[in-house]
Formats: structure tokens, C-alpha cells, sequence
């Protein structure tokens, strides 16, 4: 079963987190993660929630979501994204 990692990004520091948008997705690509939607325009149509930035990413399965996320790889751009932008991010199961 597939996972997405949802995440509501806002980028503080744009010309600082230029790497981490080329460099991430090769990271993520090594674990089967494939972005679906990252940047591009939001329309709010219910509710109270104001994302700015959203990304989807899915990976074949959770295993490989959390490989990604948890793995010595992506651990130092982890912490250019804490550094740069403002992140909310959840992973959530496919049907």
C-alpha cells in the first residue's frame, strides 16, 4: 500500500533552500518516492486551514516513507529545511 508524505512548506529563505529542492528529490527517488504535487496554486475551498506551499510525495509503502525520512541521507537536508522553511508534514496510508 502506498504512503504520502503531505507537507505544508513555507520557505523562508528562498535562494538558501535552492539546493534542497534539487537535491532532495534524488533522495527520495532512491526509496520509490515519486512527487505528485510540490508548489503550484492552492485554492481554499473549505475550512479554516491556509497552506502556502503544499508537496506530495508517494512511496510504494510506508517502509520506504520512513527510510527516506528517518535515513542518514535526507538527515542533514533535514535540517537545511528546519533552518529555512516552516514545515507541517504527515504521512498518511493509500487505499
Amino acid at each position: 500500500m502506498a504512503t504520502y508524505l503531505v507537507g505544508d512548506v513555507r520557505v523562508r529563505e528562498p535562494d538558501k533552500y535552492k539546493e534542497y529542492l534539487v537535491e532532495v528529490p534524488k533522495i527520495a527517488a532512491k526509496h520509490g518516492g515519486k512527487y505528485l504535487v510540490r508548489g503550484g496554486e492552492l485554492t481554499l475551498n473549505e475550512g479554516d486551514w491556509a497552506p502556502t506551499r503544499m508537496v506530495i510525495i508517494e512511496f510504494p509503502t510506508r517502509k520506504d516513507a520512513m527510510n527516506f525520512y528517518e535515513g542518514d541521507e535526507y538527515a542533514p537536508w533535514k535540517k537545511i529545511r528546519n533552518m529555512y522553511a516552516d514545515s507541517d508534514l504527515v504521512f498518511v496510508d493509500g487505499v
